[in-house]
């Protein structure tokens, strides 16, 4: 399979560009000016994805689209940025009729002991750091003019050994044994290629933990 990659050279991108290239998959990472080992399998575009018609073109064979988009933590600018570049994205895979995976963190979930999203209940400046992204999928839930799955992964992302033993979920926040909410980038990306991309995934969200 082709699987396009956006965001390819941040945190969460570098980790699922390895596991879509270890599960044999070609690549397209598309990023603003990431560095790559070379790979027979990997092709690197340096685009801007607000040009949709130019990535277009570029990817017009993709199979599947994998966007693990951040506009920047430190970016004064993260809300407009994001909700910009994942328009984009969502036009994009509108255009090729393309199914899209979007990596949109935790904000959205609920949580068991208040049935409310975390999101709701945090203070200023962590809204401020995922508005964008509750905002996307709050837009996503009644959207079915094309193929998506938004995936929330657990509150506390590392870059831990994987474990490939995890718990998935739906709108709820999982945690583990000793009650901590946490997944390896690894695990997220194995999700995101051998998991999220399924029928039974389609107009879903979708969750892990370690157990």
């Amino acid at each position: 399979m082709k699987i396009t990659i956006i965001g390819a050279s941040g945190f969460v991108g570098k980790a699922t560009v390895q596991a879509a290239l270890k599960n044999h998959h070609q690549v397209y990472a598309v990023s603003r000016n990431g560095v790559f080992d070379s790979h027979e399998n990997l092709t690197v575009i340096h685009h801007d994805i607000n040009d949709v018609d130019g990535l277009a073109h570029k990817i017009k064979d993709t199979d599947l689209i994998i966007s693990t988009f951040n506009s920047g933590w430190q970016n004064p600018n993260l809300y407009a940025d994001f909700i910009r570049g994942a328009h984009a994205i969502n036009t994009l895979a509108q255009k090729l009729a393309k199914r899209v995976i979007i990596v949109g963190g935790a904000g959205s979930l609920f949580d068991r002991k208040t049935n409310r999203q975390l999101f709701v209940d945090a203070d200023e400046s962590f809204q401020n750091m995922v508005r964008g992204a509750y905002e996307l999928y709050e837009k996503l839930i009644n959207d079915h003019s094309f193929d998506w799955t938004f995936v929330s992964p657990a509150v506390n992302l590392n870059d831990k050994t994987p474990k490939y033993n995890y718990n998935i979920g739906g709108d709820y926040v999982l945690y583990n044994a000793q009650g901590e909410s946490q997944v390896s980038i690894y695990d997220l990306a194995d999700l995101l290629v051998n998991v999220a991309p399924t029928a039974a995934m389609l107009h879903k969200r979708i969750t892990l933990a370690d157990k």
